[in-house]
């Protein structure tokens, strides 16, 4: 008689080196599409198309940002799946993501304010506190003293949610931010205006600029991404190679034609669907050992916050000093570029090695920190007996 043999070899469940490519690709992406490459010649026409429908795409990177998100704080924080731990202590959940988060952001946003883009004292203070400006230009809601900031200001609510999800419910915590965000997006929309908008780049006048934030459809792609990570906790003992290949092609298919298809810059359905098949796709693969994830892949995905929070500062400053290029000038933009990607890289590493990492580490000593108070308090207080 043959036993059952599970077909995928159980990886570990604590690396996910798929999803730190993913993530270095996201914010490669990001850098390209700012970096305002543009590619024309009169006797190649596939350079226009590229340019268009490729290059200038690049925006998609902040829906597989926040489809990852979601996925991660699930995966890590709530179901406790990383290390097989349990669900983060709220407290310690907040301190870990604040010491990661925000201050290379607050230094970015400082320097690039100082050198650059000259912010009141207002708007620097709003930036820092990962507020929405105003209510106006959806889905960005003015943008922060480092403009990339915007889509920060929606990681920061999805963590509040969270948190909150954790102090109440625990493991279950997933079934509040689900609650939370219906709420916020369709229930108070529909109360107030009665009507929701589909559109990540409408506006509800009725709203504050943290309201319409919340209403924002794009909020939900951190919800797919939970929710991702939720069914892959539950069934990834299922996957076989067949179905995390078929998994993997419908992901990859999907994502390019979102990228390359008639679709608006900002949905849910068109970008943030695709990015979410495309992540699980590569997850199963790995899982099943069917995809190797090369190191410098995942060396950029590491990189990936400080790519993010740099280049805007290298590409205004190197856009001042050169000016518009005409994209005829093939050469010269592509020159621009590769200067453009170096120093980005370059000045990514020193903010990820001597602001991030140490940020991170303060962060774990912080959390070590409140452990030994509290355990100092149990001890202090002692059994207590009737």
């Amino acid at each position: 008689m043959h036993r059952h043999r599970p077909c995928c070899v159980n990886r570990s469940s604590s690396s996910l080196l798929s999803i730190q490519a993913l993530r270095g690709f996201a914010a490669l992406y990001v850098v390209v599409y700012h970096s305002g490459l543009a590619l024309a010649h009169a006797d190649i026409p596939a350079l226009a198309w590229l340019t268009t429908h490729v290059i200038k795409r690049g925006h998609v990177g902040v829906d597989v940002f926040f489809v990852i998100s979601g996925f991660i704080i699930a995966w890590v924080a709530i179901l406790g799946q990383g290390q097989g731990k349990a669900p983060e202590p709220p407290g310690e959940f907040l301190v870990k993501r604040a010491f990661r988060l925000a201050p290379p952001y607050w230094l970015m946003s400082v320097l690039h304010a100082t050198w650059l883009n000259p912010v009141s004292t207002g708007v620097l203070l709003t930036s820092f506190a990962f507020m929405p400006q105003a209510n106006v230009d959806a889905p960005y809601f003015g943008y922060p003293a480092l403009y990339v900031g915007w889509s920060l200001n929606y990681e920061v609510f999805f963590y509040a949610l969270c948190a909150m999800g954790l102090a109440l419910f625990g493991r279950r915590a997933l079934a509040l931010v689900a609650l939370a965000l219906f709420t916020t997006t369709v229930i108070v929309p529909f109360w107030h205006s009665g009507g929701v908008q589909r559109n990540p780049e409408a506006l509800y006048d009725w709203a504050t600029p943290l309201q319409a934030m919340a209403a924002n459809p794009l909020v939900l792609e951190f919800l797919l991404g939970a929710g991702l990570a939720w069914l892959y906790a539950k069934h990834r003992h299922r996957l076989t190679p067949t179905f995390a290949r078929v998994l993997m092609a419908v992901g990859v298919a999907t994502f390019v034609m979102s990228v390359a298809g008639p679709v608006p810059k900002f949905d849910l359905l068109g970008r943030g669907l695709p990015a979410g098949l495309l992540l699980i796709g590569m997850v199963a693969m790995e899982h099943c050992g069917e995809l190797r994830v090369p190191r410098v892949a995942v060396w950029l995905g590491e990189l990936s916050y400080a790519l993010y929070l740099v280049h805007p500062s290298v590409i205004e400053a190197t856009h001042r000093l050169v000016g518009v290029l005409s994209p005829e000038w093939i050469g010269t933009q592509l020159m621009l570029f590769a200067v453009n990607f170096a120093l980005t890289l370059a000045l990514a590493v020193l903010l990820h090695r001597y602001v991030e990492q140490p940020s991170i580490a303060m962060g774990r000593r912080t959390i070590d920190w409140m452990r030994a108070r509290r355990h100092a308090w149990r001890i202090r207080l002692g059994p207590q007996k009737p």
